[in-house]
């Protein structure tokens, strides 16, 4: 009987390349866009999102093996803000987090000449084995700004320092009592459970609105739901999210933005907007790189 054997992608040449040398012997099933078909390929394709984990996890339901390398669909969005390395570390956790799930114990790293070790650190910290192939594949390199016209949302990524002591839990109710106070007079963040409304220079109507997913949010993760406001337009079946994410064996995290579409022209957000917010996570990351302060300090629950 056949192994289903997952594939990230069959996108690009290495996706490619292993569907012609696995198709007789696997069970083949592959990560794809929204839009591509089969086009008579020996292969399941699955529609699954590689950044909401909770379908990852639906996605290897019955895998038997993942081949995991880099592919053009991780990159699907119209704007991605970030290095792609920690893009890539996301990706990784999500898979290694899903093959824990699903009680897969087999993982085949593509290595290649750009990814460094820490990448087979994330995909075996959940109790996988690793093999890494032997021949490190060459990539060209990769730029973020890569765009797509189907795709109108906005992804953005960067990687903090976890302050020592602290929860990932800590660093995202931290985040906005800090927004509130380091843009004081021009952001205005008030806490009603079960929503955070930000506003901008005291205006009656919030520019986001924002609820906790406690039920989404546990082992390392933390997931915030961007419910409306003046600059979030909603797209049919995604809500946007900003997700804080606990690295392993490494005091660090992930601050992630996913499915966001801005209400400004795309224009005018690109020139405003986008850098702004790229500014912010910078900053905050500089913020956890020097905070000393005990997490319970400054952590004030909704409504107070």
């Amino acid at each position: 009987m056949k192994e289903n054997l997952l594939l990230m992608g069959i996108h690009g040449r290495i996706g490619q390349n292993l569907y012609e040398e696995l198709k007789d012997d696997f069970n083949l099933f592959a990560f794809s866009s929204e839009h591509q078909v089969d086009e008579g390929l020996d292969i399941t394709l699955l529609k699954n999102d590689l950044f909401i984990l909770p379908e990852v996890e639906a996605a290897l339901k019955d895998i038997d093996v993942v081949v995991f390398f880099e592919d053009p669909i991780m990159r699907l969005n119209r704007l991605t803000q970030g290095r792609f390395e920690d893009l890539y570390v996301l990706i990784a956790d999500n898979i290694a987090r899903a093959c824990e799930i699903n009680e897969i114990y087999n993982i085949i790293f593509v290595e290649d000449e750009i990814s460094n070790d820490y990448m087979v650190e994330v995909l075996g910290a959940r109790g996988a084995e690793v093999k890494v192939t032997a021949t490190p594949i060459k990539r060209y390199g990769k730029t973020l700004s890569y765009r797509a016209s189907d795709y109108n949302n906005v992804r953005s990524v960067q990687r903090g320092p976890l302050p020592e002591r602290w929860s990932i839990k800590n660093v995202g109710m931290y985040y906005f009592q800090w927004l509130d106070e380091i843009l004081y007079s021009l952001i205005n963040v008030e806490f009603k459970k079960p929503l955070i409304e930000i506003r901008v220079a005291n205006r009656d109507q919030p520019v986001l609105l924002i609820e906790y997913d406690e039920e989404s949010s546990y082992n390392g993760v933390e997931i915030y739901r961007i419910k409306g406001g003046g600059l979030s337009k909603r797209e049919p079946n995604k809500v946007p999210r900003l997700e804080f994410r606990e690295l392993p064996k490494r005091d660090e995290f992930l601050i992630a933005l996913h499915d966001f579409e801005p209400k400004l022209p795309w224009i005018v957000y690109m020139m405003t907007q986008a850098p702004i917010h790229s500014l912010v996570n910078r900053i905050y990351q500089v913020e956890m790189a020097i905070n000393t302060q005990a997490p319970g300090s400054h952590n004030r629950p909704f409504g107070e």
